[in-house]
């Protein structure tokens, strides 16, 4: 399949790109030499679409007819992902048993832009702190130190074209002390690129192996859960997590 032989070469070239040492967070990993795998369908969306069928062109386009697939099912389980318009990137997993129905459609074009959430810190453990409970560390703070635990920093990512991604703010490490900071946030972890894997988004990045030397390929993966126009829901390993779309404003 043209397109998982394109995606294991843009992974090559992501092994040598590879050069930052970056914290990967607690989430399922899929191994990269499971990419022959995808059952994924991609698309663009055609006239015709409406709530009991997708029309689409397969990419790449090799110059057949476009394909239509029943969503009925598919819109009363909420497992559109997205507004279907037509000449948008479509990512469809079709029914296993019916190959008239699609059980899931992901508008990959409005995955793209900025989605943002909120971080709050947590408290710089001292020494003195060990052995009383979170609440217990809180009630003896300073008015001035529960403040900080009350600043939020946004988080998110940036889902570009062309399967690339970028995390602002990954590239800064975090670092603090008792003289520094009292609270701490988390350290952002680095991607630069992503891909619908078997109805899944799937989000790659380098780390380290066994021995921090060696930069390998690794990945992260959620099951998109709401893309509407302003929002946005990963589940992870660990939870769900809410994105909301980060709008510019036009300077004046």
């Amino acid at each position: 399949m043209k397109i998982n032989t394109l995606f294991l070469t843009i992974a090559a070239l992501m092994l040598v790109a590879c050069g930052t040492k970056q914290e990967a967070p607690k989430s399922e990993e899929i191994l990269t030499t499971e990419v022959t795998d995808d059952q994924t369908i991609y698309g663009l969306a055609c006239d015709g679409c409406n709530d009991t069928v997708v029309v689409f062109l397969r990419l790449p386009y090799n110059g057949s007819d476009p394909d239509t697939l029943y969503i009925l099912d598919a819109v009363k389980q909420r497992h559109i992902m997205g507004k279907i318009r037509i000449g948008d990137k479509l990512a469809i997993m079709r029914n296993e048993t019916d190959s008239t129905v699609a059980d899931l459609v992901i508008v990959t074009e409005q995955l793209m832009g900025q989605w943002r959430h909120l971080v709050y810190p947590t408290l710089h453990e001292r020494a003195d702190m060990e052995g009383n409970t979170e609440r217990q560390k809180i009630a003896q703070l300073p008015d001035s130190i529960k403040a900080l635990l009350a600043i939020p920093k946004e988080y998110g990512l940036d889902i570009l074209h062309d399967n690339m991604m970028y995390v602002p703010g990954s590239h800064v490490k975090h670092v603090t002390s008792d003289e520094e900071s009292p609270v701490e946030y988390p350290i952002a972890q680095f991607y630069n690129e992503w891909k619908i894997f078997n109805g899944r988004f799937v989000m790659f990045h380098c780390a380290a192996d066994s021995l921090g030397e060696m930069q390998t390929l690794a990945s992260d993966t959620a099951d998109v859960v709401l893309l509407e126009a302003d929002s946005l829901m990963l589940r992870f390993k660990d939870g769900v997590r809410s994105y909301y779309r980060k709008v510019e404003v036009p300077k004046e």
